[in-house]
């Protein structure tokens, strides 16, 4: 699958359909609407490709309320990948680019640079200066420039609308398993295991301290997980937070693999979030700190049997 940052670099295509969205998450509504692109393109033998933008609009135009992003944008780019979509288009946001208004967008770009034949969107999606597009208005352009529009959602899941709000509320509670519904699997973090302070390694816990650069991370607690690595998913628990036990400066990501003694330092690594066990909490030793995650490993090993 190609990834395309330079539209003008696009070669022509058969039939192309566009996707259009910023997919943060690609949950189960991203999802839908990728499949209704390809669907839409693979009858008249054409090509799918999903249009998104690189830095997210709100990190642009209203940095300190944007979002904290539910996936890294190279995760965001190898989820589409494996949608089986044929290309990804990534269009460079900047406050120039959010000024073009919804029908010049649709011209010069769905049409002009990418020859659509067909567009898929959202119920919800807005596009253009102002954000004055909506799913109503690409029906529009699309009766008057000639090109076929689907229209997809609301998907809900559980009787649950899906939406990247929604789970974003789903992990701000701890709710992994709300959030996962949602997704269609496992929300997780991703990034290298760095040196710690191996308090751990000291009371016979040994973890790996995950610099995580996703940004969307749950509250502070202990959780159940899986660690990703390229021979496969191992078990694990995972505290989130400060370690108030010991005073700790900063808020931090250690997991402990269950029977597991390799050296994952400078390994980048996914953490999956399953279930949140129980909130931080602070104790008044290392040794009542210690018994109590003797439970707490019982407790991650009963969730992630079943």
């Amino acid at each position: 699958m190609e990834i395309i940052r330079d539209l003008a670099a696009l070669k022509p295509h058969p039939w192309p359909v566009v996707a259009l969205g910023n997919f943060d998450g690609v949950h189960m509504g991203h999802q839908e609407i990728l499949r209704t692109a390809i669907e839409l393109a693979r009858p008249r033998r054409g090509a799918a490709f999903a249009l998104t933008f690189d830095p997210n609009p709100a990190k642009v135009l209203a940095p300190e309320r944007a979002p904290r992003m539910i996936m890294t944008p190279e995760d965001k780019l190898e989820f589409l990948r494996v949608s089986g979509i044929d290309a990804v288009l990534v269009i460079e946001f900047s406050r120039a680019f959010s000024m073009v208004e919804p029908r010049d967008f649709v011209r010069d770009y769905l049409i002009g640079r990418i020859g659509a034949r067909g567009v898929v969107v959202g119920h919800s999606v807005s596009f253009g200066h102002n954000r004055a597009g909506n799913a109503e208005a690409m029906r529009a352009l699309g009766d008057e420039l000639g090109f076929e529009v689907r229209v997809v959602g609301p998907v809900k899941v559980a009787g649950i609308e899906v939406s990247s709000s929604r789970i974003r509320e789903a992990i701000a509670d701890g709710d992994m398993r709300t959030a996962a519904q949602l997704l269609g699997r496992a929300h997780f973090l991703r990034g290298p295991v760095v040196h710690g302070r191996e308090r751990g390694r000291k009371i016979g816990f040994p973890t790996a301290n995950i610099q995580s650069r996703t940004e969307c991370l749950p509250p502070d607690g202990v959780y159940a997980t899986r660690l990703v690595l390229d021979d496969g998913a191992y078990a694990s628990i995972t505290n989130i937070g400060m370690r108030p036990t010991f005073g700790e400066p900063e808020r931090t990501v250690e997991a402990h693999v269950f029977d597991f003694n390799r050296d994952l330092y400078g390994a980048d690594v996914r953490l999956e979030l399953i279930e949140r066990i129980r909130p931080e909490r602070k104790f008044e030793s290392a040794a009542a700190l210690a018994a109590q995650i003797a439970s707490d490993l019982k407790r991650a090993r009963e969730i992630l049997a079943a």
